[in-house]
């Protein structure tokens, strides 16, 4: 018996080693199914760029947006298991099922999750004219006239949407969700004072910050934000607040050789770790979070979890 096991077990090692020293034979790529121009579709490309250097193949960025990153996720979700085509997701990925219910694929079952790459705090901003200059006003605004004010976010189901969604149930208020076709619009619609707010990534919201139309009356994570020192967090400007973060991750089709999957892991965390990387996402609002592959695997489960109860709690559904 043991001596069959140790063949076994050697037999399993010469496949995971033949497998690993034939991958990569040619390009990569990497599925984003969000617009070209987000946050994601930037980190990936940076990360995409860093990978194809250390693994000497092509690392090709495809942008397949729309359905709340249900087309994108789906092409991975069919695509072959033999790591040369990943998917870069963001939260959302963990919504789909409590959102959507039935789908073509399992975003539990179907994926592997390769590597956490970052974390990007949500923030509530307002046009820069508008007469809420603090949380309390805002929710001492909305609380006088039900059902007046409203805010702005990229779709219903969206990591915005739920965002704003635990808003209104923390501090009991009724404001009206406005749903747009991205955050792009929604955050421009603030700018223009065609809507009262919008909770949203920082890095959506930075450049209209910088150029004067908008201002940040609080932060939505966990700590404030790198970029954002003065911002309080939602629990210091209005107890007893809440926490919600967006974030991003590399998975591959379930099935994907381990050895593949392992030596991902490691040189995605090797890119997440050089100071150039660093201060790219920061650049963009977020910080990296490179993990190991058992810590990214725990993390990805917690957090699906976490999106049933959050889904079941405020009763959203995706249309």
């Amino acid at each position: 018996m043991i001596r069959f096991a140790s063949l076994a077990g050697a037999a399993l090692l010469v496949v995971a080693t033949s497998a690993l020293a034939a991958w990569p034979e040619r390009p990569i790529r990497i599925v984003v199914p969000l617009p070209a121009g987000t946050s994601p579709d930037l980190f990936a490309r940076h990360v995409a760029q860093k990978l194809s250097a250390r693994l000497k193949q092509p690392v090709i960025v495809e942008n397949r947006p729309g359905a709340n990153s249900v087309i994108g996720t789906a092409v991975v979700a069919k695509a072959n298991a033999d790591g040369y085509t990943l998917l870069n997701a963001s939260v959302q990925h963990v919504m789909l099922k409590p959102l959507l219910g039935k789908l073509e694929f399992d975003p539990d079952r179907d994926f592997i999750p390769v590597s956490t790459l970052s974390a990007t705090e949500m923030i509530l901003v307002v046009p820069a004219a508008s007469r809420l200059s603090a949380v309390p006003d805002l929710v001492a605004a909305a609380k006088a006239k039900p059902g007046e004010l409203n805010y702005a976010t990229p779709g219903i189901g969206s990591p915005a949407h739920l965002a704003g969604q635990a808003f209104l149930s923390a501090y009991a208020v009724d404001v009206r969700h406005i749903p747009m076709k991205g955050s792009t619009e929604s955050v421009t619609a603030v700018a223009g004072s065609q809507v009262d707010y919008t909770i949203t990534a920082a890095s959506n919201a930075l450049p209209l910050m910088q150029a004067g139309k908008l201002r940040a009356l609080v932060v939505a994570g966990a700590r404030r934000h790198e970029m954002l020192p003065a911002v309080p967090t939602m629990k210091e400007a209005l107890p007893p607040g809440f926490v919600y973060e967006t974030w991003q991750a590399l998975f591959a089709p379930a099935g994907t050789p381990r050895a593949v999957v392992e030596l991902l892991n490691a040189e995605v965390v090797r890119i997440l770790n050089e100071t150039e990387t660093r201060e790219f996402f920061v650049k963009y609002g977020s910080s990296v979070r490179p993990r190991s592959l058992k810590d990214t695997g725990d993390f990805v489960r917690e957090e699906s979890k976490r999106a049933v109860e959050l889904v079941k709690a405020i009763g959203a559904t995706a249309q």
